[in-house]
């Protein structure tokens, strides 16, 4: 169970109420029953109820959508709590946003955590989403907190249950994607992405898959150049050209990857699709909207956002009890940025 403030005053050898008025910073506390009190808190690893104290009449649950290592600006999070939102809002539950930017190389015990999680009864469950990595995990579970994660942005190197956790297909789409691509009598088909990054890993694999079993050769530019997704797209896209690679057709790990490889392609007087082929990942809202607009695998984000706030309510009802991971199908969306290499009559000989 969580430490109370009555066992941070027995660690101390104080009174609740100087315990209290170290906790809301009140000047008149002597330096050496101060220090005293936040060596206990510290030892105890205790969280001062906030919401006890500020929102006692109120008694609606809250969740807590926390962001790692990825601006709100994202389009793809960004439709995530989008529907996080709508599920909470229909359900009778507060979402609280939390950005939290951290190092994968900090130890769980030296990260500095948001306030929405040191303060213990904020958050009656989080939702981690963005980037996340085992030392946060592990801080999480120290808390004591219930929790659920978006399991294809969680980097780790270690087994994962497959429990308390929602996610997409990662394999399905891109070997559909590329298999599409192959259809269309396309043979120099490129993947760009930073495979450095485990989610772009798996996409590779999948086009990789596709490639291999039809007999063709996987073409991959799949270092970093950027870490921009659009300058990332874009610099691979002249690094192809510029050593003369024969490219008919790219498949992109992400949507903004492929329109800096679409504006590259262009620069250097190639149409899209005349030229070359571009098939995206993650229908962004903008992807429709391009001219012409993207083929590419659509991530269902909303239904993502739903999902993940539907597990933490039923996590916050049962903490105890886990919940099977869901792993929700995306769908190849056939747009303007794709067509036949070959003419119609070879592609059917």
């Amino acid at each position: 169970m969580p430490s109370t403030i009555k066992d941070v005053a027995r660690a101390a050898s104080v009174s609740i109420g100087t315990v209290s008025r170290v906790i809301n910073n009140y000047p008149d506390v002597d330096p050496e029953l101060r220090e005293r009190v936040q060596e206990a808190i510290r030892s105890l690893n205790y969280r001062p109820n906030a919401r006890a104290r500020t929102f006692v009449q109120n008694a609606t649950p809250v969740l807590s959508f926390v962001l790692s290592n990825r601006s709100l600006l994202n389009p793809f999070h960004s439709g995530i709590l989008q529907g996080v939102e709508e599920y909470c809002a229909s359900s009778g539950y507060f979402v609280l946003f939390t950005k939290y930017d951290y190092a994968k190389d900090v130890k769980a015990d030296d990260l500095s955590l948001p306030g929405v999680l040191r303060s213990h009864g904020v958050a009656d469950c989080l939702i981690l989403a963005g980037t996340n990595y085992d030392n946060f995990i592990e801080a999480v579970e120290k808390l004591g907190v219930p929790y659920v994660t978006l399991s294809n942005h969680h980097v780790t190197e270690k087994d994962q249950a497959p429990f308390d956790r929602v996610g997409w297909d990662d394999q399905s789409g891109p070997y559909e994607a590329t298999r599409y691509l192959i259809t269309l009598g396309h043979r120099d088909i490129w993947y760009i992405g930073d495979t450095a990054l485990p989610w772009y890993r798996s996409r590779y694999a999948a086009y990789e898959r596709a490639m291999l079993e039809a007999d063709l050769e996987p073409k991959g530019q799949t270092v970093g150049l950027s870490d921009n997704y659009y300058a990332n797209g874009y610099a691979s896209a002249e690094f192809i050209l510029d050593r003369g690679y024969s490219v008919t057709a790219v498949f992109a790990a992400y949507d903004e990857i492929a329109y800096g490889a679409c504006d590259s392609f262009r620069k250097h007087g190639l149409d899209v699709p005349r030229d070359i082929s571009i098939v995206g990942y993650g229908d962004n809202d903008e992807s429709q909207f391009k001219a012409p607009p993207m083929t590419t695998v659509r991530i269902d984000k909303t239904l993502v956002g739903r999902h993940l706030a539907q597990m933490a309510i039923d996590k916050l009802q049962h903490p105890s009890d886990r919940f099977p991971e869901v792993v929700l199908p995306v769908q190849l969306v056939k747009r303007g940025t794709t067509r036949p290499l070959l003419p119609l009559t070879a592609q059917g000989a």
